[in-house]
């Protein structure tokens, strides 16, 4: 068996496993129901309510996990008040290799913390958590050796390459071919902060 069918397999099996632990929760719940008398509304409503949240709990649940990961991005010791704006695509099943993810998300950070930063000034990068050369001042410098929409193709570097101009990020998020729309105000303020 090759690699795939062995992952459908797998995943068919737990699917499967899954539905059959939720038809048996759910047949156990009715047969609670069919015990209970109408005028035992506490306990009917108790059954109904611990029905709802086994629907609920798998989605909130994915929310929550979805949220920590999404704040995890932000380095120490920089706090975020709210996320203002995520967009984020997944170009593939979501855990194979050679899946590719594009995205953009700004956080507001809260008013102590932003101040923290400013206070830091162009040291901010040297500061914060992460590998070294991962945080870079503004503007972006747009020289050969940062990146650059060509700079993973060897055959077009030995080509005359098109004119200079200030690096934006349309280009930077389309460097491997999966853009996303972002709302065109939002790109215009990334693009003021990297120029």
């Amino acid at each position: 068996m090759n690699f795939a069918t062995v992952i459908l397999v797998v995943l068919v099996v737990c699917a499967s496993l899954a539905i059959a632990v939720v038809v048996l929760f759910f047949l156990g719940l009715r047969r609670l129901w069919r015990r209970t008398r109408p005028d035992q509304v506490r306990r009917r409503g108790l059954i109904i309510a611990i029905g709802l949240l086994a629907i609920l709990s798998p989605y909130v649940a994915s929310k929550i996990t979805e949220r920590r990961y999404v704040l995890a991005r932000v380095p120490e010791p920089l706090e975020v008040a709210e996320v203002e704006y995520r967009l984020e695509e997944l170009f593939g099943v979501g855990f194979m290799p050679g899946d590719n993810e594009t995205g953009f998300v700004v956080y507001r950070l809260t008013q102590e913390s932003a101040d923290w930063a400013r206070k830091q000034g162009s040291r901010l990068g040297d500061v914060l958590s992460g590998e070294k050369g991962t945080w870079r001042a503004t503007p972006v410098d747009d020289r050969r050796d940062e990146w650059h929409p060509y700079d993973d193709e060897p055959e077009m570097m030995a080509m005359e390459l098109p004119a200079r101009h200030p690096p934006n990020l349309e280009e930077f998020l389309d460097k491997y071919g999966f853009s996303i729309p972002i709302q065109k105000g939002r790109t215009d303020e990334a693009n003021k902060a990297i120029q």
